[in-house]
């Protein structure tokens, strides 16, 4: 697919274009501050004021990136503006090396030019461009709730993979869950524990999300801070993580990861495995919350995932609230060595 804005024919600059990074970023951040305000968690708000931090960067952009449509892979996506505003929004994210997998991120448009198509028209324009660069899977994030949002992508063939609810609390809650059985030990978990790490990995995530690395592959490369950076992070207020692990019989059954003060509030993450869930998540959870007593006045957040039953459960009972559902969902572009030019 050729992309031609309207502009090139009339001058009025109306229609699609690539994303110019040089110039678009702030009138983006704008954008996606409209159109998600209610949806925006402290990282997402973070990453808006990186953007606009280095939207007024100016002149020295140019010499930071190149300029074209793929900004040498940093922004890459399009762009509807309206008589020169823009109004609607699609970036694109490239998840692995080989460029085989992409995600879709920001499908945004202004609320006074929503049901024209314009959505559909950045979709069709990211999709192509995917093809064109010889990918063969497409991942979105779509709100449960947006019911126009998901028909339009079912519609278009994506299908869903997995669905993560979002928690929140503005304190950190005092839980009194069930102790752990006896004979559990709890430890911080370091780099040396990574091989144990994985088996837990690989036996309590299910085989498609491993494969697809929803989140949880970041998550596991990720360890208790060192005691040094522990002590800069509660200086600086930076934050950092401690993983905790419990063992039986030399065996990794579970693992809390507590993130101290990251983006303003204390994260919370929980991994059971599958011989004991339903049976420690509650357990962990509390433990997890407990450690966060000397910080207990910021708020704390949570992600779970629909094979997590037991856990979020539990995370309900301690009286974190959801306040997201988000749908990860998937289309084939092509298959594995079909030529970059050929349709899905």
């Amino acid at each position: 697919m050729v992309i031609t804005a309207a502009a090139e024919a009339t001058g009025t600059r109306t229609g699609l274009r690539p994303i110019d990074v040089h110039t678009d970023l702030r009138p983006i951040a704008d954008l996606i501050d409209e159109a998600f305000a209610d949806e925006l968690d402290a990282s997402g708000r973070a990453s808006l004021r990186e953007m606009r931090s280095l939207a007024r960067m100016g002149p020295f952009l140019y010499l930071m990136l190149p300029s074209g449509s793929d900004s040498g892979g940093f922004f890459r996506g399009f762009v509807w503006e309206n008589d020169g505003q823009i109004v609607g929004n699609v970036t694109l994210q490239q998840l692995d090396e080989q460029g085989r997998r992409w995600m879709i991120a920001n499908v945004a448009v202004r609320h006074a030019y929503r049901g024209q198509g314009i959505a559909r028209s950045l979709m069709e324009a990211a999709l192509d461009h995917v093809r064109q660069l010889g990918g063969d899977w497409v991942l979105l994030q779509v709100r449960e709730d947006n019911a126009v949002a998901r028909g339009l992508y079912e519609r278009m063939g994506f299908s869903a993979l997995i669905t993560e609810t979002h928690f929140h609390a503005a304190s950190v809650p005092v839980a009194a869950g069930p102790p752990l059985p006896a004979g559990a030990e709890v430890f911080a978990l370091y780099d040396g524990d990574r091989a144990a790490m994985q088996s837990l990995w690989r036996q309590a995530v299910p085989e498609v999300v491993r494969n697809w690395g929803v989140r949880r592959t970041n998550d596991l490369n990720l360890y208790s801070d060192s005691s040094v950076t522990r002590w800069w992070g509660r200086l600086t207020g930076q934050g950092y993580r401690q993983r905790l692990g419990v063992w039986v019989d030399r065996n990794l059954m579970g693992v809390v990861d507590i993130d101290f003060l990251r983006h303003g509030e204390n994260r919370l993450n929980v991994l059971v495995h599958p011989q004991v869930a339903g049976q420690w998540d509650a357990s962990l959870l509390a433990l997890g919350l407990s450690r966060l007593g000397s910080s207990a006045s910021r708020p704390v957040s949570a992600i779970l995932y629909d094979y997590q039953p037991g856990a979020i459960t539990a995370m309900q009972a301690f009286g974190l609230r959801p306040t997201t559902v988000l749908v990860t969902m998937r289309r084939r572009i092509r298959h594995h060595g079909e030529p970059a030019n050929e349709a899905s």
